[in-house]
């Protein structure tokens, strides 16, 4: 019964990997005026929401954020100031939203003009909550492009080369799919998948463990085009992310 109840898991996440996600918009929040050496990861925690979600509801096209901009946090009570280099966990943050905020920002017109700053990768703990899984350029965006819904981005390599495990966890499945090819599913947390696609090579059996930075498998080639490159996906609750608001930024 509970093989059965896996393999059912498992099934609905492949349909869910091979459509599109629509997403629901929140209502009310507030606005956030980020200072300098915040990053998004950082402020997600403060306000226990997910980071892909918050660069959506803001418009960013990656995980960089500039001090003295404003960010709107949806479902947040009120504002919460953040102390240099701390973290706040669930709990904390609970506490604090009952306790006046020391900055309230309520109107964009009264924030003075962005100040720009690069922010470091999105970090956890000192490491990278998720690293590139080869090295590459982007040869296809996420979301719409050329027309296409990409529930993933294109990481364009050299056909051969290792694909290392963007974060480490469970691989919930490696076999072929249609139209994907050889493919690796691994499961992060309780939340968070990564998916890798037109591999060459597996590396990797279903039901095994991995650590992030393993090598899972070998870039391959795209048959109709001869091009080799890698498909990958972040995914939250099932649904596809921009795997540019989890990856740090390329030098």
């Amino acid at each position: 019964m509970l093989r059965d109840k896996k393999t059912m898991f498992i099934l609905l996440f492949l349909l869910l990997f091979i459509t599109a996600c629509a997403t629901t918009p929140k209502a009310g929040g507030v606005y956030h005026m980020v200072k300098k050496g915040e990053t998004l990861w950082e402020i997600s925690r403060t306000y226990n929401c997910d980071p892909g979600e918050l660069a959506e509801a803001n418009n960013l096209p990656d995980s960089r954020i500039e001090a003295g901009s404003v960010l709107f946090i949806p479902d947040a009570a009120s504002a919460i100031s953040i102390k240099p280099g701390t973290t706040l966990s669930h709990k904390t943050h609970a506490t604090t939203k009952k306790e006046p905020p020391k900055t309230v920002q309520k109107n964009r017109a009264s924030v003075s003009k962005d100040v720009p700053h690069k922010s470091a990768p999105i970090k956890k703990s000192g490491k990278p909550r998720f690293i590139w899984p080869v090295e590459g350029k982007i040869s296809s965006k996420f979301g719409i492009y050329k027309g296409m819904r990409h529930n993933g981005i294109k990481i364009a390599g050299k056909n051969g080369m290792p694909v290392l495990a963007s974060a480490g966890g469970t691989v919930i499945h490696s076999a072929p799919i249609k139209y994907y090819g050889e493919t690796i599913i691994i499961k992060y947390n309780s939340t968070y998948s990564t998916v890798y696609s037109h591999l060459k090579k597996r590396m990797v059996s279903t039901g095994g463990t991995v650590k992030q930075g393993d090598k899972i498998g070998l870039l391959g080639k795209e048959e109709k085009t001869g091009k080799s490159y890698l498909y990958f996906e972040i995914r939250h609750k099932n649904r596809a992310k921009n795997p540019l608001y989890y990856l740090p930024k390329k030098k």
